[in-house]
């Protein structure tokens, strides 16, 4: 009896081992098959976090080049409305209490000169 046990224990121990290999088959078949979608989504401009899309791609045309860095966004960025804000604060003689004037008027300014440039 003693001999039938250890090979029951044996067994056992066998289906335990080749369900492991069978889950961490299973495991990395589902990453490998995750990468792949993610770099064929990469490859046709989508990043919608699934692969269950029937969208074939995107046509990004002419419009979506990218621009050369000297090219200025259309939204003035932080640091420049912090440069001019700070600019409208000396004007005044460094006169405190009109931050946020002195901010919005800044933006103002420069919102019109990049329309203005267009």
């Amino acid at each position: 009896m003693a001999g039938a046990e250890t090979n029951g224990r044996k067994s056992g121990s066998w289906q335990i081992a080749e369900e492991l290999r069978n889950e961490m088959g299973q495991r990395e078949e589902a990453r490998r098959i995750y990468a792949q979608n993610e770099q064929q989504d990469l490859n046709q401009g989508m990043a919608t976090g699934t692969h269950a899309s029937t969208h074939s791609g995107i046509n990004w045309g002419p419009s979506y080049r990218m621009r050369s860095k000297d090219v200025e966004p259309a939204i003035p960025t932080k640091v420049r409305i912090e440069a001019r804000a700070y600019e409208l604060y000396l004007r005044r003689g460094g006169q405190d209490g009109h931050d946020v004037e002195n901010w919005l008027n800044a933006e103002v300014e420069l919102m019109q000169e990049q329309l203005k440039a267009k």
